[in-house]
């Protein structure tokens, strides 16, 4: 029987098995993404984000569906602002931001479907802060909080903190210790502050609020501390 033209043989010379033959790769070497401490480094805190990300929203799942059980609740506001806060850390790294491009450009390249997350992260205050949903309790140390909260972001604005970095979390801390107090109650002004927590968090991290932006976020605080002692009385 003889052999067709076109069926290899045991002799017949294979370019492609040659090549890889005689090349110095070793196949069953591992393959490594970096070359460098800071590549790793920059691979690391991807890594990272990833992580907080998918976990953010599973968090934010569960507490719309209300499958938090008490100690969960009571642990939600700090989870969620703590996940935030090392977002936004990470994020501070120059070589990390450029890699990292958007959430949205992060989110397909590694193929994530969060939403929950996505939105959170938007806004960049837990649900409990933006709808103002706590415990109530209105003692004096709660109440003092607020206003040294109050204070410190006003004195803020008037030594010239413009940066997304320097104000977000001021505000973040500002509104939920206003929630400890005036749970479930809006106030004249609250509204606004929430409005610029949301557009404070979607500034770039070397971007600064204009000088027109600025007065109006420190006429807006003075407002809402205003209100705020209004519905104490």
């Amino acid at each position: 029987m003889s052999i067709p033209a076109y069926a290899p043989t045991a002799t017949q010379k294979n370019p492609s098995y040659n090549k890889i033959r005689n090349s110095s790769i070793n196949l069953d070497q591992e393959v490594s993404l970096f070359n460098t401490v800071q590549q790793r480094e920059v691979y690391e805190s991807l890594a990272e984000l990833y992580s907080i990300i998918t976990v953010l929203d599973f968090i934010e799942k569960s507490y719309v569906k209300d499958t938090l059980n008490k100690d969960g609740q009571d642990q939600y506001t700090p989870t969620v602002l703590r996940l935030l806060a090392q977002y936004n850390t990470i994020l501070k790294n120059p070589e990390v931001n450029k890699e990292f491009g958007s959430l949205d450009t992060f989110k397909k390249n590694y193929n994530l479907n969060c939403p929950s997350a996505t939105s959170r992260i938007e806004i960049g205050v837990p649900a409990t802060v933006e709808h103002a949903i706590n415990v109530p309790s209105s003692s004096g140390l709660t109440v003092a909080e607020a206003t040294g909260n109050f204070i410190t972001c006003m004195d803020a604005l008037k030594l010239n903190y413009k940066a997304k970095d320097q104000l977000h979390p001021l505000l973040s801390d500002l509104m939920t210790s206003v929630n400890k107090v005036s749970s479930n109650k809006e106030f004249d002004g609250r509204g606004k502050l929430v409005e610029w927590l949301i557009k404070i968090n979607k500034m770039n991290i070397n971007e600064e609020l204009s000088e027109e932006d600025t007065r109006q976020l420190l006429f807006d605080l003075d407002n809402a501390y205003k209100g705020f002692y209004t519905m104490l009385e």
